[in-house]
Order: C-alpha cells, then structure tokens, then sequence
C-alpha cells in the first residue's frame, strides 16, 4: 500500500511550482528592499534643504540638553531654559564673528593687490610649465589640418558671482533661522518628544530598549563634541601661537580659523593649510620665507591628528577609522560641508543604534574599531 503522500501524483507538479517559486519571491524581496534604498538615498539628496536643518537641531538638542537640565534644577521654566541657551549659543557665534570682522576685511581688502604680487613671486616657478603649454600649442598648430572652415559654437553664460552669493547666502541664513528655531522647540519639550517616540514602541522590552538607545546616544554625542572642542580649541591656540611667532599678521583669525575648520575632517585642516599658505605669500617677500607658516601648521596638524585626537577621541569613541572616512565622502557627496560636519555624529548614532537591535548586531561590530 503507497503512503499517502504518493497516492496523488497529480499534485507533486504543483508542490515542484511552489517550492520553485520560493526563490523568485525572495529574490523580489530583494530588489524591492533595494528599490526602496535608492528611493530614500534620492528622497534625501533632493529633500536636503528640508532635512538639514532638522538633522542639526537634534544634534544641537542632544548637545545642549545638558544645560537646559542644570537650569532647570535651579527652577527655571524649561521654556525660558532653552530661550537662555539658544541665546547664549546665537550670541557665542555672533561674537565671534564680530571679533574676526575687521582682520577678515582688512585681509579682504588686500587681496587684488596681493595676489598680483604672488602671481610675481610665483613666476619664476610657472615658467617650466609655460614653457610646455607653448611648445604644445606650436605642436598642435603643425598638425592641425587647413581647413578654413568655421565652426559655431555655442556658450552657455554662467550665472555671475554676485547671483551665486546671493543665493547661497539666502538659504543659508533661511536654514540657520529654521534649525534655531527648531532647536528651541526641543530644548523646550525637554523629554516630551522621547516620550512620545517611547509609546510608538509596540512592547514594553522595547520601550526600555528606546529609552536606553536615547540615553546613549546623547551620552556619546555629548562626550564627542566636548573631547573634539577641547582638541580643537587646544589645536586654535597653538595655531595662533605659531603664526605670532613667526611674525604672521593676525595669528588670533588662524587660530580660530584652524580651530574652527577642524571640525570637519581632512577638508577642514587642507583648507587651512592653502589659506596660510597663500596668507603667507602676500605677507613675506619671498617664497624661500613664506615656507615655514605652512610648514609649522602642518607640523601642527600631524601632532594633533595622529597622537593626540586618536589618544583621547578615538578610544574614547571606539570606531572604525575605515567606517569613518566612508562615512565622511557619503556624507560629503550627500551634504556637502554640513554633511561633512555630521559624518561622524550620524556613525555614532548608526552604531548605538545597531549594538541595540539584535539583527544589526554585526553592522555594530563593523563600526567598532576593537
């Protein structure tokens, strides 16, 4: 007698279809999932003007939330605590832009002169160069046909410079007053929007999950900036130092300048380095002399960013140096310089959040320099 499995053959075809089709269906999974992160990777490169600003104020609210607390225990109004904050953090960096007005003009000022002169002090190393361009054009000029015939060519005029500041200056002063604003709102919830992001969570194992990720998170992005301001500040001061000693014009806008730009990895401290390098060729009479400004503040950035960043930042972040430049050009290549500034904050959150959550337990091991 057969088993009754086999005393209906006319279904096994059907049982072959579906166990066939098991794979198709997961392979569709698949590439849905990945249709779907191209659709969030473009919806957030087209969306940037609107999720800029948002990304910064919680960054900026997991960092101050500190001080609206400590105000708060000395009975101020949760509200009038993140006025105060917001203030003090508006004031902060109008000051400073005050106080590096007149050194930036006055270098501003100077520029069109000096630049000529550089153009001169530079000759003498353009002319190897200017002397292949013109052999090459001589050569082009022998092979070239006889043709007299013209061809039209069409130019596309390029918006003017004036237009371009305009408008770059326009969205930038609209998303700082968007993320200020946005920053005093969650200041002034205080642990309202956790809350309430605490009662979407389906379980209570959850709840406390969320609750632990939140806490961490701004414990660990607290901690970064702070390590990395007192870097940078250190990194300011003795920029400035350097540039008085070796007789540099306003050594107190490189410092802040160094200090400042450090903020964003290997963009910032290049960046610094050509401007001092410039700085130094309209300053000095010669190129034999202009050398060692940017000479000693690449000396400077080899110390800060090779020994003392990793010795204090890196063990105390504990991340991969490899997930931290990919996620600076993704960033980068997303954001520009905001994204650049947020590389590493937006790592911190992916991997707090990926040690919490079981099934993205390896991408946390990925992140973690150990």
């Amino acid at each position: 007698m057969l088993p009754p499995a086999c005393s209906e053959p006319e279904s096994l075809p059907e049982i072959v279809q579906a166990v066939a089709a098991v794979p198709r269906l997961r392979n569709g999974s698949r590439a849905l999932i990945g249709l779907f992160w191209l659709a969030a990777l473009g919806a957030v490169y087209f969306a940037r003007a609107l999720l800029m600003p948002i990304v910064l104020a919680v960054l900026f609210a997991l960092l101050l939330a500190p001080l609206v607390t400590l105000l708060k225990k000395w009975r101020i109004h949760e509200s009038i605590a993140a006025g105060v904050v917001v203030v003090m953090m508006v004031g902060g960096v109008g000051a400073g832009l005050y106080f590096l007005t007149n050194p930036a003009l006055d270098w501003l000022e100077r520029s069109p002169r000096a630049l000529r002169e550089v153009e001169v002090k530079l000759l003498k190393l353009q002319r190897p160069v200017e002397e292949v361009r013109e052999a090459t054009e001589r050569l082009e000029a022998m092979t070239s046909s006889n043709d007299n015939s013209r061809v039209r060519s069409v130019v596309l005029k390029e918006p003017g410079l004036g237009s371009v500041l305009f408008t770059g200056t326009q969205y930038f002063l609209i998303g700082a007053a968007s993320t200020v604003v946005l920053l005093y709102f969650l200041l002034a919830s205080g642990d309202g929007f956790l809350r309430k992001v605490v009662r979407l969570m389906p379980t209570l194992r959850d709840k406390i999950r969320a609750i632990g990720v939140a806490r961490q998170i701004q414990q660990d992005i607290g901690r970064y900036f702070l390590t990395l301001s007192t870097i940078n500040a250190g990194l300011g001061v003795a920029t400035a130092a350097a540039m008085y000693l070796l007789d540099m014009p306003n050594p107190a806008l490189w410092g802040v300048m160094a200090g400042l730009l450090n903020f964003i990895p290997y963009l910032g401290p290049t960046l610094c380095l050509l401007a001092l390098s410039l700085a130094a060729l309209i300053n000095f009479d010669s190129v034999a002399e202009a050398w060692l400004i940017p000479a000693s503040f690449l000396a400077i950035t080899v110390i800060e960013g090779q020994f003392i960043q990793p010795l204090f930042a890196g063990r105390m972040l504990s991340l991969n140096p490899v997930a931290v430049f990919i996620s600076f050009l993704f960033w980068g290549w997303l954001w520009g310089i905001a994204g650049m500034l947020i590389a590493v904050p937006m790592l911190i959150i992916i991997k707090v959040v990926c040690s919490h959550v079981e099934h993205w337990e390896p991408i946390g091991t990925f992140l973690d320099r150990s």
